[in-house]
């Protein structure tokens, strides 16, 4: 430790305001911190944090394993797009989130807690005596203003909540035949009969894909020929590594009695363990996209890539519906 270090982490504020509102929801308890102004404008929430145990069990550690191990972070405020404090509105731009754990020698921290203690925060009674294990501080990226807003107590504050999706683990074998239709129901989470029509099955060249996209005319105006020379060989390279030239990937087109998203994988990268790539195929993440919005049975019509390569004389693969997501629309919640 030395003085350097010290004065990195010293931040001096043009301004703090004190919100210091508290919100239970689902049995779970949040607090609105305030916000600062310094080079930035940040406001600050604090969330319950769910540490995971290391994983240690015994057995092979396969795709399938992983999916059903991870298990995402619960971070309710993170992707919050608007907050209003009365009638001024706050436009959220970004932010990050962290657990305290290891806040007590963070001394950023310490003296954000500190100076909002100093401009009057009273730390509420439910969270004085809690370990900061059990805590993440949310740190919301708020437009640029000149100073913060007014604010009294007992103004209300209302936050509004982009759309999101909860994820639910189904494992619903599922055999896919190229060319031909097929229909199966399963029960969701709320112990409804949910139908699912799957149109169509194809196979995907995407090799040659991936050629008509760079020779799209659009890019020649984007980048200059070096540039695009050089986003092809980054491309091409990346796509050797997922899937060999001559090799194709799985397209989906299905239907859903309701509003969810299905996620299919094939049994054959469920079950095997994954691999090392050297390269980014991050572009690869393929998204099959309809050329009509409603299917044969009057529902939204969607699209879904499996992106295991299989050879282009394929006729049957072994699938499962992994898992569907169900849509959250954009919703808001007011603290009084």
């Amino acid at each position: 430790m030395n003085f350097s270090v010290l004065a990195d982490r010293h931040t001096k504020w043009q301004d703090i305001l004190v919100i210091g509102k508290s919100i239970e929801r689902d049995g779970r308890k949040y607090h609105i911190l305030g916000m600062t102004l310094s080079d930035e404008t940040n406001l600050y929430v604090m969330e319950p944090y769910n540490k995971q145990e290391p994983l240690r069990r015994k057995g092979i550690r396969n795709h399938r394993r992983m999916l059903k191990e991870h298990e995402k972070r619960s971070c309710c405020y993170l992707h919050c797009s608007d907050f209003y404090l009365g009638g001024e509105r706050l436009q959220v731009q970004g932010g990050m989130s962290g657990s305290l754990e290891y806040a007590s020698k963070d001394y950023g921290t310490i003296q954000l807690f500190l100076d909002m203690m100093s401009a009057g925060w009273v730390v509420p009674q439910w969270l004085k005596d809690m370990d900061w294990d059990c805590l993440q501080l949310v740190t919301l990226h708020i437009a640029a203003m000149e100073k913060l807003p007014g604010y009294s107590p007992e103004m209300p504050v209302t936050i509004t909540h982009r759309p999101d999706s909860i994820p639910h683990i189904l494992e619903k074998t599922v055999t896919l035949n190229v060319g031909k239709s097929r229909s199966f129901c399963f029960t969701d989470a709320y112990g409804d009969n949910v139908q699912c029509y799957v149109n169509n099955v194809t196979l995907i060249d995407v090799w040659k894909t991936t050629e008509e996209e760079l020779n799209d005319p659009k890019l020649t105006k984007k980048f200059s020929p070096e540039q695009l020379e050089e986003v092809r060989k980054h491309s091409y390279d990346a796509l050797a590594q997922c899937c060999p030239k001559g090799m194709c990937y799985i397209g989906i087109e299905y239907e859903c009695s309701k509003n969810y998203d299905l996620i299919f994988y094939s049994r054959q990268y469920l079950n095997a363990c994954p691999e090392t790539h050297q390269g980014s195929s991050q572009f690869l993440l393929m998204r099959l996209k309809p050329n009509k919005e409603t299917g044969l049975h009057g529902l939204p019509l969607n699209g879904r890539v499996i992106d295991t390569p299989v050879p282009p004389d394929t006729t049957k693969i072994p699938a499962e519906l992994f898992q569907y997501c169900e849509r959250i629309n954009e919703w808001s919640e007011t603290v009084s």
